[in-house]
């Protein structure tokens, strides 16, 4: 049986993947193999039993923080045991009396329908999903799904079951805290974080900014998660645990195997096809040239050949926004980002540069050996000393230099989403 979870936590605390690592501890599902052949599993499957922290749309306005829900496997021998746990698990210690917290359970055992599962994880990590679409794949499929409070939570519960992470997926090893340093300062030796990432990066990656030295792995927030460790293998997160040097108690570790870094939220889209809260992907041609606005925001226009956007380049993003800027129109560029609830700003979190237009500007010809000064807008030029003019055609078009270079360029990990695959990983 597959069980998904999601939304047990708040913005004041909690946290999905702290419950699933006591379920998981309580049936003795430790994570560290892979599960036994299955005769029920389907053909083309390959379930690895660590737990799934699968991450789904971040642009949804409704999320907690992260927008992650749980799956794992349960053996047929455990399924009474794990349905009881689960259930107690969430009565007890789920955020449930918090206006925003909406946790939903999900239980699957018929695998031969696993494929609409997988469609709707694919919409729920990209798109907006309802409540009432979830609740017919269900019924279709005959997964049994429990909400609490609106219900809501049973969209990331279920939708979490279809990520199978065959096509590419990334671990995490998250260290949880005891109750009583809820809150605290984290207690962490920095040098052994700078020593262990100089030593383990690319294949444990965002555990520190390099532009600006901070500390990624241990993140804000009154809940369980002490810090989280990215890489590309369990092996290697496990290793730089062992690298890192922690200055208070632990209660317990946890690894998960994710969709986090992937881009498996991005979407190839013609602007007019853009929805509310989609995550996409946009080739087309600068229309308007970047400007600054309060706040250090960069802002430009990119059309297709279906209609044009606004592009954005937030403050936070540091000096992605330098790139932003050597744009000029007619630079031919691919876009990735969010959609808010408005389909007039692509959020930017990636950008390619294709094609470079030809920065090109006019220069005044001579006359009495200086040069001619203008006669007005698209009336040519005339000579201030002899008083000769000459029509617009007669400027001299120079070439210049651009900054700008053909390539990929990511916002720095400090600003990046959990989704976002970033530039080191392959693809």
């Amino acid at each position: 049986m597959f069980v998904g979870l999601d939304d047990t936590d708040s913005l004041s605390g909690g946290c999905t993947t702290y419950l699933a690592s006591l379920m998981m501890d309580k049936l003795g599902l430790f994570g560290d193999s892979e599960p036994e052949d299955d005769a029920s599993l389907p053909k083309n499957r390959k379930f690895v039993n660590y737990p799934h922290l699968i991450r789904l749309n971040p642009n949804i306005p409704y999320k907690t923080r992260g927008n992650g829900a749980i799956a794992f496997w349960v053996p047929d021998g455990m399924v009474d045991k794990a349905r009881e746990l689960v259930f107690k698990f969430v009565a007890g210690q789920a955020r449930l009396d918090e206006e925003n917290t909406n946790p939903g359970i999900a239980f699957v055992r018929d695998y031969s329908k696993l494929m609409l599962l997988e469609n709707l994880y694919k919409k729920a990590v990209s798109e907006h999903v309802t409540l009432r679409e979830v609740e017919k794949i269900a019924y279709e499929i005959g997964a049994e799904i429990y909400g609490f409070n609106n219900g809501r939570g049973v969209i990331g519960a279920l939708s979490s079951i279809g990520a199978t992470l065959c096509d590419d997926h990334t671990f995490e090893l998250l260290a949880y805290r005891l109750k009583k340093n809820y809150g605290l300062e984290k207690k962490i030796d920095i040098d052994s974080v700078r020593n262990m990432n100089k030593r383990m990066f690319p294949k444990v990656f965002d555990s520190i900014d390099p532009q600006t030295g901070q500390l990624l792995l241990t993140p804000k927030g009154y809940d369980p998660v002490f810090c989280g460790i990215r890489g590309e293998s369990a092996q290697e997160v496990n290793r730089a645990w062992n690298m890192i040097k922690i200055q208070e108690e632990i209660e317990r570790i946890q690894i998960f195997v994710s969709n986090q870094a992937t881009d498996a939220h991005l979407r190839e889209k013609k602007i007019k096809q853009i929805k509310p809260y989609d995550c996409v992907t946009v080739k087309g041609v600068v229309s308007k040239k970047p400007t600054t606005i309060q706040g250090g925001h960069v802002l430009f226009g990119l059309q297709d050949d279906s209609s044009s956007i606004e592009c954005a380049a937030y403050e936070p993003t540091g000096e992605f926004r330098d790139e932003v800027k050597k744009l000029i129109v007619g630079d031919v560029i691919r876009v990735s980002g969010g959609i808010g609830k408005h389909t007039t700003t692509i959020n930017l979190e990636k950008l390619e540069i294709l094609q470079l237009a030809e920065n090109t500007k006019k220069i005044s010809p001579l006359c009495c050996d200086k040069s001619m000064s203008s006669a007005g807008r698209n009336k040519g030029y005339k000579c201030k000393k002899c008083g000769r003019r000459l029509g617009p055609e007669v400027a001299i078009i120079r070439k210049t230099k651009r900054k700008a270079k053909l390539g990929l360029y990511v916002v720095p990990p400090r600003a990046r989403r959990h989704l976002t695959k970033p530039p080191h990983r392959p693809g």
